[in-house]
């Protein structure tokens, strides 16, 4: 192994190898299991004890804005320091620390409640925490970058974002951190949908899916939708301020512009993280009360319809810019609505619990303060529906109440129930009910003396580092609310730490609950279940063993340095951006030795992925029988293809959609033909669509089993891709030359913004095509077997659909 090895050397060379190389051996063991595991209760298992640690730095960034706020003229935290604290504990706490936390335990849970082996693809699983933790990473850092970090606040507003109002490299950093926590969160989406859409065990129909998985589903669908937005919007941020571009300072882009793009994201964003909680407490709620969840199906309607519905509410956020009077009422009316489903919802718990036989644990009193919680921060929330009422409240404290109870109050509260319900399937031990207990009833006491006092704030101004005398005494008695509270999360941490080492053995199933996971073993063995899981009609669990044609010892599972890799290589790019000496300079962005070495490291990983491929070394046996409806007869990978490219589909609808956002209100708009020679784009639209179809031919060609036909087609679409790219360097070229740059104005930005990226996913979809040539090669496919050729068509076919939206944009328009 490599790193034992490294190890090993260097210990040789201090000449302590014979002292100490059990115990170094034991380590490198160590290591190496964690940076090459894919199997996902190692991956989930990562992710919690990650979020708890961002938990822990954003829960100190909150006590330091309490303490300045305790009394009027304080100056611990004071100007351009008070935003950062603000700004970054509202990122951390929001981005780092929620979802993570959710999909941490998502990541360790739902596999054992679908009765899968695995997430769809455990490879990508590895990458997704990675890319996770480097984006943590490099946001934290961003606090020792010349300038500090980002100060604008969290929902970053611009044009408090813009280089006159942000200098140094701070905000830079945590815009790269947000786009690869995009990224991160990409890769999860898919493997989610596709793992549970496609491998439930044999009887796991919808109707019998567990809460928790179905609040998953929901969860993920949302952030396959919002999250391609705020990448666009984060990537213009980014051009911006490093390339001249000036998306959010022109008048006919601007905050307006920026506020489009983050509350389309920001909204959804809002029950991305409430989903996963709300899914823990139902099934908390109905494990301890002794009953079926009440109304399950009228549960799952609504929260189809709270999906829905979150697209349709983000303009409430932007009822003070001044938009349009129709538009206010519409968006008035659709988010009193949405509060109906959350509504049902609470209710059908309540109705759960009502002549139920109530096990007061742990996790069920979290569960129940949650509800209580959600019942205030719900209730507050709805005055904001009314565009007078939110007028006044909107910059107030009123507004910050509100949401720190959603998301302290019910999501906080529903994550740790969700910690303590189950922390003995994954540790195999019990934690201190006791001390739980006590935590709870600490937590649930200061966090009303925290919040509470912010509704009676209503005209105190957020985001301000002083005040006057006459809100001293409430702003006391929170900063007080906040210590306690703070204070409190110690205790779990006491305890966890300490059950881990002395608590006693947990059963298999210590609740008495009904879900699939508790019918494995505490904790799981890395297979999670002797024998294939199967539910029969009458809701019966049974295990079929190796003689029943699904033999559990099929239990394939690989380690592999390249998720890693990959990882490593994007955070030292994004070290290389600050903490680096300058090899040159492109606009405003420094190229740096580290940035440089960064990029190496991720090309080589990434190769050493493919290589894999071509090996066919992460194969992984498949059960003959799953639930797979709607998918069935659609493999894993297509699917997961699929679900990739709609959120490409969405990334691109953003960018195409700020184009028309600024095209409408533009009064002097050059048409097309007279910017671009409109013959050249006729020859390169030519050149793909070519491209495509022979392509399209080479597949025809191996499904008739000839090899030559495939190979020839292959060679001829990589050829007139090479071409496309090459014809649009030289047209960039020449429209340099000829004075039109990205100081021409956005009409220029964009079409450089939007054909450059278009121009990557060409770039990205020739490589894929010389894959394909290269496993041609090695006699990888044949008339049976050839896997991968539709799922690079699709993408192909995904980026042809782009160029017929964006020749007539920027060539005839």
């Amino acid at each position: 192994m490599l790193i034992e090895v490294a190890l090993k050397g260097g210990l040789r060379a201090w000449g302590v190898v014979d002292v100490s190389e059990g115990y170094l051996n034991q380590v490198s063991r160590f290591l190496w299991r964690w940076l090459t595991t894919t199997n996902h209760k190692d991956i989930g298992l990562l992710y919690i004890v990650t979020s708890i640690y961002f938990f822990l730095v954003a829960g100190a960034l909150g006590m330091l804005v309490r303490a300045q706020l305790s009394k009027p003229g304080n100056t611990i935290l004071v100007g351009n320091e008070y935003n950062e604290a603000v700004t970054m504990h509202g990122l951390f706490m929001l981005l780092w620390f929620v979802s993570p936390l959710a999909f941490g335990l998502a990541n360790y849970i739902v596999p054992l409640q679908i009765g899968a082996r695995d997430l769809a693809f455990p490879r990508l699983n590895a990458l997704s925490y990675w890319l996770y933790l480097v984006s943590g990473l490099i946001a934290l850092v961003s606090f020792f970058a010349p300038g500090g970090t980002a100060s604008a606040g969290w929902t970053l507003y611009a044009p408090l974002t813009s280089d006159i109002y942000s200098l140094g490299k701070g905000l830079d950093l945590v815009g790269l951190a947000v786009i690869l926590f995009s990224a991160s969160v990409t890769l999860g989406t898919i493997n989610f949908l596709v793992t549970i859409v496609k491998m439930r065990a044999p009887g796991m129909t919808w109707a019998r899916l567990p809460m928790f998985s179905w609040t998953i589903v929901f969860t993920v669908l949302l952030m396959l939708w919002a999250f391609p937005t705020l990448i666009a919007a984060t990537f213009l941020l980014f051009l911006d301020r490093n390339f001249g571009t000036r998306f959010y300072e022109s008048p006919l882009g601007g905050s307006y512009l920026w506020g489009h793009l983050f509350w389309f994201f920001g909204h959804p964003e809002v029950y991305i993280l409430l989903f996963p909680a709300l899914g823990m407490i139902a099934d908390i709620v109905s494990t301890f009360s002794r009953r079926q969840l009440f109304a399950k199906h009228i549960i799952v309607l609504g929260l189809s319809l709270g999906t829905a519905l979150s697209f349709l509410v983000w303009v409430h956020h932007m009822f003070i810019t001044g938009i349009a009077l129709e538009i206010r009422k519409i968006q008035s009316f659709t988010t009193a609505i949405i509060s109906v489903p959350f509504e049902m919802t609470v209710i059908a718990m309540i109705l759960t619990l009502w002549r139920g036989r109530i096990w007061y644990t742990t996790p069920m009193l979290f569960a129940l303060g949650s509800i209580f919680n959600f019942i205030i921060g719900g209730a507050t929330g709805v005055f904001l529906s009314s565009v007078p009422l939110d007028i006044a409240f909107r910059g107030t404290y009123w507004v910050v109440g509100h949401f720190h109870y959603i998301v302290a109050g019910v999501i906080t509260f529903g994550l740790m129930a969700g910690l303590y319900y189950w922390f003995p399937k994954i540790t195999g031990r019990m934690y201190n009910e006791r001390l739980g207990k006590i935590h709870f009833a600490i937590a649930f006491t200061s966090i009303h003396l925290l919040y509470l006092p912010w509704f009676l704030l209503m005209d105190m101004p957020r985001r301000i580092y002083d005040y006057a005398p006459e809100w001293a005494t409430f702003n006391l008695v929170s900063t007080v609310g906040a210590l306690i509270f703070g204070a409190s999360f110690l205790l779990p941490l006491i305890n966890f730490t300490y059950s881990l080492w002395r608590g006693p053995r947990a059963s298999d199933n210590p609740w008495n609950a009904y879900t699939l996971e508790w019918l494995t073993t505490s904790p799981p063995p890395r297979h999670n279940f002797e024998g294939e899981p199967m539910i029969t009609s009458d809701g019966r669990v049974v295990f079929i063993a190796a003689n029943g044609g699904y033999s559990h010892h099929v239990h394939v599972e690989h380690q592999t340095l390249t998720p890693f890799g990959i990882g490593l290589g994007a955070l030292l790019f994004g070290l290389g951006l600050v903490y680096s000496p300058t090899l040159s300079t492109i606009f405003n962005l420094n190229v740096t030795l580290l940035s440089v070495v960064g990029v190496i490291v991720m090309v080589v990983s990434l190769l050493k992925w493919a290589w894999n491929d071509l090996l066919d070394k992460f194969t992984i046996p498949e059960p003959k029988v799953l639930e797979d409806w709607p998918l069935s007869g659609v493999d894993k990978v297509r699917s997961g293809v699929w679900v990739f490219l709609v959120g490409d589909i969405f990334l691109f609808g953003t960018l195409i959609g700020t184009w028309l956002f600024v095209r409408t209100r533009s009064l002097a708009w050059e048409p097309g033909y007279l910017s671009h020679d409109i013959t050249i784009g006729l020859v390169n639209t030519f050149i793909l669509f070519t491209a495509t179809y022979f392509y399209l031919l080479g597949y025809l060609f191996i499904r008739r089993g000839s090899i030559a036909g495939f190979m020839l087609s292959m060679v001829m679409a990589l050829a007139l891709l090479v071409s496309f790219l090459l014809v649009k360097v030289v047209e960039w070229s020449h429209l340099v030359s000829v004075g039109y740059t990205l100081a021409t104005g956005l009409q220029a930005q964009l079409y450089y913004t939007l054909t450059g990226l278009h121009g990557l996913h060409v770039l990205f979809g020739a490589l894929a095509t010389a894959y394909v040539i290269a496993k041609a090669l090695r006699g990888g496919y044949t008339r049976e077997e050839h896997k991968g050729v539709v799922e690079i068509g699709l993408y192909l076919g995904m980026v042809e659909m782009i160029w017929v939206f964006l020749f007539p944009m920027f060539y005839l328009l």
